[in-house]
Parts: structure tokens; C-alpha cells; sequence
């Protein structure tokens, strides 16, 4: 069972945030082999002793190569480190790499200008710890003929891209196959075949290891399985119809951020934006935000142009006037069939419908203030629980609260956040055995000593994350 909390609250600008007394940290960088999907690497933490770059280096004979990315970093402990790369120079392994930030601030000028944002050493060595990679950069398209193309996969050694039909949430049936050798292969196209194809397909990577250049996973023991990384298997869908990726994130804030911590005067008069992260639409058209009403998309907040194909980075300003913003908005694809570049669609008949796909129409909900989802489940090896997602308005913490007669009760376990959304976060429980068969994730903001959870040991620090008036956390049993 899935459960959603969510409550109501204003509009919070993206701040970076620092560790107080952070330059008497050891400068460290955490990161862990990884599946890839798009272009975007995660490492999990970086300390850094001032702002600087996380640096992706590709492999060059088991030494940093050329870069392929950079991200900055800020002073102190830096989680979930997102850095785009360019993943048609990737390398299966590759190498995350601390700089300082020593030249034009926020600009990364290493080899280009002398003696600046060069990488950061301890102990004598640089920190720039390996990891390995397998990706697939590909993204919602319509058929060409019969096929798909993916912009480019990296694999460790020869193997196969394997399309398998399915829907939303799993795969199935394989619908096409085509090799790829070790490294990284730019362009891939696989035929799809007819028979069993469905609007959503499963790219996935599999390793050749039967008889060379024959896929033969399922029909002989052993050969040609999936790679999987970490638990993970190195698939994702993609979508052949119109279609709108957005994540939930925290356009709105909570009651109790802390002012030093919320936008300037100045940027508070900026309309809210919803970030859409791609469309897949037939005609030009527009991706509008529409308010949640009782669980269904209600009046409209906002909205963005949408041109026919694929788009991405899309910014959808919440500025329609005598428009509440709920917590719970609605992405919704519309056509463009009134005035070229008017939205009409209540105010002209026939004009700027929503678009379909599979007969249901293209809009989801999505959270907009800070939030859980949580799935029922039995605790993990080490006594854990994985949060489905947790949105928050600036960095705090992820805390798991003991049953108290209903309610949340002392605190088992807890993890830091990242401002901003976490998927699938681990928390480890300190002690498995006291989780009973109820617990309470709870949201708390950061606000006493960085990185250090202080919530009833520091009068006013780390306090739970109000919205609305209530505090945000959901019930999670424990089953098995």
C-alpha cells in the first residue's frame, strides 16, 4: 500500500548551504557504482573544505582522463552530488574528482587558466575515487519505422541492448536485440517487432556471455543475464506516446523554514516555477499546470509551450492571478488549435483540448510541498527501510519515529536530506528490533549544527517540517 502526505505552503528559492566550521574537515568524496539512465551521475557525498567542483574524469589506462562533467560543491557535507556528463565520451569506469573553487567563483577554469581550481590533495594523493558505470541515454521518442534509437550506452563489456515491451512500472516480452561492445557505443537503433509492442518500452542492458554475438538469455542457462548494478538492473522505460516527465519538488515551503534560509525580499515576488523535464507531444501545443481539486486536476496555475517532438527543461511559471497553488499540482499535455500561442481551452470552444495517449489523458499528480510516500514493507538486511520519496524545502532530515500509542514516539533511526526530492532513500534503523509493527517517518529541517541531529538535545534546533499547521510525516507498517 502506498501512502502520500502533503500539506500546503509559499514559495522557496534553491539556496546552497554550508557547513559552519567546515574548513577543518578532511576533504573526502563517497560514491558507489551506479546505473545510469540519461546523463546525470550521483555521488553520494562530497566534504569540502571551501566551495569547488566535483570533477568526472573518464578513464584514460586506469587514470583520470578528460572531463566529462562538473558540478559545484559548497563548503562542508554535500549529498546526492548530481553532475551531467557527456555520456558519448563516458568510460565504464570512471573517476569523481574534488577541485577547489580558486579563480573566477563558479566558473571551472582548470587547465584553461594557470595555477586556478586545481584538484584537491590529502595526504599527499588526490581525491578522486573510481567507480563504474553502466548507462543508457535514451529518451521518450516516437517510432521510426519500426525502431528505436538510443543516443548512447555504456557497458563494461561486449553485450546486447535489449527492448522489452511493458507499461509504466515493469517490463515484459522482448520485442528487439541488437549488439554493443565494450565501452561506449553512440546512435544505437534496435528494430521492435509488432507483435506484443506497447506504448512504453524497456531498454536494458545485457552482458554476452554464451556463445559470441547470440542472445541467448532465457533459452540457455546462464548466458546473456541482464547487468546489474548494486541490486539494480540497468533498465528504465521510455515512452513511445505523448507523454510529460516531471518530478514531484518543493515549489512551495513550509511554515517553519527558518527566514535566513527562505528567498530575498526581491526574489519573493517571483511567480513559483514547476520544472518539467521533458515532453513528448505530436503537435505544438502546451504543458499546463493545473491545482488539485479533491484529487483531480482543478483551475489552472501556470503553464509553458510545448513544441511538436521532444523537448527538454521545460519552466512552467505559476503566474495565473486569484489562483491558490495547492500542494498537490497537475502536469497536464494540451493541444494548440486556437489562437497559435493562446491558451483558450474553457474560453473557446473546441479549442487547446488535453491530449490523450492510450485512451486516458496525458497529466499525473505530483507534490509540491515538502512530502512522504511510503510503502508498506518488511524491514532490509541491517534492519532498514526505504523511504519512496521525500521532498523538502532545504536540507534536513529524513527521522523514523517509534510507535507511541498511535503516534510518533522516540526516534529509532534517520538519514540527512538534500534540499530538494529523494527517491528510494535507506534509512538505517538503530535498533531493528524496537521498529515493532508501526513506525513514523517524519520530515525535520536542518537548523542547528550542519550535518548534526540535534532535535530535543539543542533548544530550537532540527525541529519536524511544519506545513499548514501540521507536522509532515505518514505512518509506515512493518510487515513480514
Amino acid at each position: 500500500m502506498r501512502k502520500v502526505m502533503f500539506l500546503l505552503v509559499v514559495v522557496l528559492a534553491a539556496l546552497p548551504f554550508a557547513a559552519v566550521g567546515a574548513q577543518d574537515v578532511t576533504p573526502s568524496v563517497t560514491v558507489s557504482d551506479q546505473v545510469v539512465f540519461g546523463d546525470t551521475v550521483t555521488i553520494a557525498e562530497v566534504v569540502s573544505a571551501g566551495n569547488g567542483f566535483l570533477v568526472i574524469h573518464i578513464d584514460n589506462g586506469g587514470s583520470p582522463g578528460p572531463v566529462a562533467g562538473f558540478a559545484p560543491v559548497y563548503m562542508g557535507v554535500n549529498k546526492d552530488v548530481k553532475v551531467a556528463i557527456n555520456t558519448a565520451m563516458a568510460t565504464p569506469m570512471m573517476f569523481a574528482m574534488l577541485h577547489v573553487d580558486t579563480g573566477i567563483v563558479g566558473e571551472y577554469e582548470f587547465g584553461r587558466v594557470e595555477g586556478v581550481d586545481g584538484p584537491v590533495v590529502v595526504d599527499g594523493a588526490v581525491v578522486t575515487p573510481p567507480f563504474n558505470a553502466a548507462i543508457i541515454d535514451g529518451h521518450d521518442q516516437f517510432l521510426d519505422g519500426d525502431s528505436v534509437t538510443i543516443d548512447s550506452v555504456t557497458i563494461a563489456q561486449d553485450g546486447f541492448l535489449v527492448i522489452h515491451a511493458g507499461d509504466a512500472s515493469s517490463f515484459g516480452a522482448v520485442l528487439g536485440v541488437t549488439p554493443v561492445s565494450a565501452g561506449t557505443t553512440a546512435d544505437v537503433t534496435v528494430e521492435v517487432a509488432a507483435d506484443g509492442r506497447t506504448s512504453v518500452l524497456w531498454p536494458m542492458l545485457h552482458v554476452d556471455t554464451g556463445a559470441v554475438g547470440t542472445y541467448e538469455f532465457g533459452t540457455v542457462e546462464g548466458a546473456d543475464g541482464p547487468v546489474i548494478v548494486n541490486g539494480r538492473v540497468a533498465t528504465a522505460p521510455i515512452w513511445t506516446v505523448p507523454h510529460i516527465r516531471a518530478s514531484s519538488q518543493a515549489v512551495l515551503h513550509g511554515d517553519n523554514v527558518p527566514a535566513e534560509d527562505a528567498m530575498s525580499m526581491a526574489d519573493s515576488m517571483m511567480a513559483p516555477t514547476v520544472h518539467i523535464h521533458s515532453v513528448l507531444a505530436e503537435v505544438d501545443g502546451f504543458v499546463v499546470i493545473h491545482t488539485d481539486n479533491g484529487g483531480a486536476p482543478g483551475p489552472v496555475a501556470g503553464l509553458t509551450w510545448a513544441a511538436a517532438g521532444y523537448s527538454e527543461h521545460l519552466e512552467a511559471p505559476l503566474d495565473f492571478e486569484g489562483v491558490t497553488i495547492t500542494p498537490v499540482l497537475w502536469p497536464m499535455l494540451h493541444v494548440d488549435t486556437g489562437t497559435v500561442g493562446t491558451y483558450e481551452f474553457g474560453t473557446v470552444e473546441g479549442a487547446d483540448g488535453p491530449v490523450t495517449a492510450d485512451g486516458s489523458v496525458v497529466t499525473f499528480p505530483i507534490n509540491a510541498a515538502p512530502a512522504l510516500m511510503v510503502n508498506d514493507q518488511a524491514l532490509g538486511e541491517g534492519g532498514t527501510l526505504t523511504i519512496a520519496e521525500a521532498v523538502i524545502d532545504m536540507p534536513g532530515w529524513l527521522v523514523i519515529h517509534m510507535d507511541n500509542a498511535g503516534a510518533p514516539g522516540p526516534v529509532i533511526g534517520k538519514v540527512w536530506l538534500a534540499q530538494g526530492r529523494s527517491a528510494n532513500v535507506v534509512v538505517t534503523l538503530d535498533d531493528a528490533s524496537a521498529a515493532g509493527a508501526q513506525v513514523f517517518p517524519m520530515l525535520h529541517y536542518d537548523t542547528g549544527e550542519y550535518g548534526v541531529y540535534e532535535f530535543g538535545t539543542v533548544e530550537g534546533a532540527d525541529a519536524p517540517v511544519f506545513v499548514g499547521g501540521n507536522v509532515i510525516f505518514v505512518p509506515l507498517a512493518i510487515t513480514g
